[in-house]
């Protein structure tokens, strides 16, 4: 897989693309908030959960398209690794029934890690052919943190062994024991192969090789909301449930 190296720009159409991610997620957050902490139903919000992973989904594969852009995916990495730990320390201290312990900032801050450390290793892989792998293993691993299976449930699979269940703090991996519980959960087991899937479609973005309306495109208030993940992820939930406890404990509302 040969990457040619140009110089690093922005490009408006994948920072629209990151700006649609993150205010999906805003949305999905405000709406969780609205029904989970402070318990207004609403039957939307079980449709809006279907929504959860395509759209971190969408975050994720874009970060590791980032990563081909990126002067240095180890400070990135540590940088955005940093940031999820400060929004768990926040969170277990304050809100301890809502407590983070590895979201989706600790899983990219590890992935983009990961990937700095065997990028020479992977970058070797064809690309056709590591675009097969990834999809496969992401696909195969996609419900295995909560099914413990290895496979398509209902289809094929095997079931992983019993000391990958139930022993703690192997939930970073994607083996949560019965009593792991996170208010938002992106193991590196399946992400991290969505996040290499990026990376390789990151080569060809790179090199300018996408219809040239790709790189001319211009979104601007979307383009600018991407070009703000890290803050607008890291202040969303303390400015939304601010407001949503104004409007429902101090103004009374429902």
């Amino acid at each position: 897989m040969q990457v040619v190296i140009h110089k690093n720009s922005r490009f408006d159409s994948l920072d629209a693309l990151r700006g649609v991610a993150i205010l999906a997620m805003v949305f999905y957050h405000g709406m969780y908030d609205v029904c989970d902490i402070f318990g207004y139903k609403l039957a939307i919000f079980n449709y809006l959960t279907l929504l959860e992973p395509p759209f971190a989904g969408l975050f994720i594969l874009l970060s590791g398209v980032s990563s081909r852009f990126s002067h240095s995916n180890v400070k990135r990495g540590f940088r955005v690794l940093l940031l999820g730990l400060v929004v768990s320390a926040v969170t277990i201290i304050f809100m301890p029934s809502q407590g983070i312990y590895f979201g989706i900032l600790h899983f990219m801050g590890v992935a983009i890690l990961i990937f700095a450390l065997v990028r020479p290793a992977v970058d070797k892989i064809p690309a056709k052919a590591a675009l097969i792998l990834w999809a496969l293993l992401f696909i195969i691993t996609f419900t295995m943190p909560v099914t413990h299976i290895i496979g398509i449930p209902g289809l094929f699979g095997f079931t992983l062994p019993a000391v990958l269940q139930n022993t703690p703090n192997l939930y970073p991996l994607g083996f949560p024991d019965a009593n792991f519980f996170s208010a938002d959960y992106f193991p590196i087991i399946p992400w991290l192969f969505l996040f290499l899937f990026g990376t390789v479609i990151g080569i060809p973005i790179k090199e300018r090789k996408l219809p040239e309306k790709f790189y001319t495109a211009k979104i601007p208030f979307l383009a600018a909301a991407g070009r703000n993940t890290l803050i607008i992820y890291v202040v969303h939930q303390p400015i939304i449930y601010g407001l949503l406890y104004l409007l429902f404990k101090i103004a009374h509302f429902g």
